[in-house]
């Protein structure tokens, strides 16, 4: 897809939203996030909750949340992204991280930033995955679920072909750690996920607006993995984008995405 200069304007949209440090404790951890704001924001404007995925951080990967955070603030919305443990700045250490105790992390984040009112959840990759399970937890607070590239496979990854992001798990069976470029991943994960993790049955119970994004060229997870997600969850639609790959890495991609958010806010205003 050809980048224009529309697409350019989407991800620089000439906003210079206020950025104040967050933070968030998690069973005697501090979670450490963001929040972008115009300075003075209406009572009533949108929030939204940014959630990250695997080893990554609260800015998205290459800065995919930090746009889409500047672009809402340019629209009246307030905007957050936290450090999962063990990732970015936060405490804990990557080595212990688990799917389940990350939802817990997500169930906090969404309590925390909606206050009296709802929020707009957005979530890439494992993120995704964890905040369709946290949604479901607490549909009462959740306004929309907005899922980019959920990592759906990363049970059958784990549990069928012994590996987790690509690198064989035989590596943790014979010195106790999978180097994932430079970040250990412990066994406290493959435990979690092989312990009957599900993450599709669960997610039914939330039953508002969910709008899956997926690339048909994602070189990490199969679209079809996303495209459970708009099944299984009853709100769920799902939009395959010609040629995009896992992180969104074009401008032109990422138009889309915000455009699409631009059209969910507007929907449940």
């Amino acid at each position: 897809m050809p980048t224009t200069s529309a697409d350019l304007t989407a991800v620089r949209p000439g906003v210079d939203p206020r950025v104040t440090a967050l933070i968030l404790e998690h069973r005697g951890l501090t979670l450490r996030g963001w929040q972008w704001d115009d300075g003075a924001p209406a009572v009533d404007a949108p929030r939204v909750l940014f959630v990250h995925g695997f080893s990554s951080t609260s800015a998205g990967s290459t800065q995919l949340f930090v746009q889409a955070a500047r672009h809402l603030v340019s629209r009246g919305a307030v905007a957050r992204s936290y450090d999962r443990l063990g990732q970015g700045v936060s405490d804990g250490d990557f080595f212990e991280i688990t799917v389940r105790d990350e939802v817990d992390q997500v169930v906090a984040m969404i309590r925390e930033t909606a206050g009296d009112g709802r929020v707009h959840v957005v979530a890439h990759s494992l993120g995704g995955v964890e905040s369709a399970l946290a949604a479901a937890r607490e549909p009462d607070r959740v306004a929309s679920v907005t899922l980019w590239s959920p990592a759906g496979v990363v049970v059958d990854d784990i549990t069928v072909h012994d590996r987790v992001m690509g690198e064989p798990l035989s590596a943790m069976r014979e010195r106790g750690f999978v180097d994932l470029g430079g970040m250990a991943v412990g066994p406290a994960l493959v435990e979690d996920v092989r312990d009957g993790l599900d993450v599709y049955g669960p997610v039914a119970a939330y039953t508002g607006p969910v709008d899956v994004m997926h690339g048909s060229a994602d070189e990490v997870v199969p679209f079809s993995y996303g495209q459970r997600y708009a099944d299984a969850m009853p709100g769920g639609t799902m939009t395959l984008v010609d040629g995009a790959d896992h992180g969104w890495s074009s401008l032109a991609w990422r138009r889309l995405l915000f455009d699409a958010l631009d059209r969910r806010l507007d929907a449940t205003a």
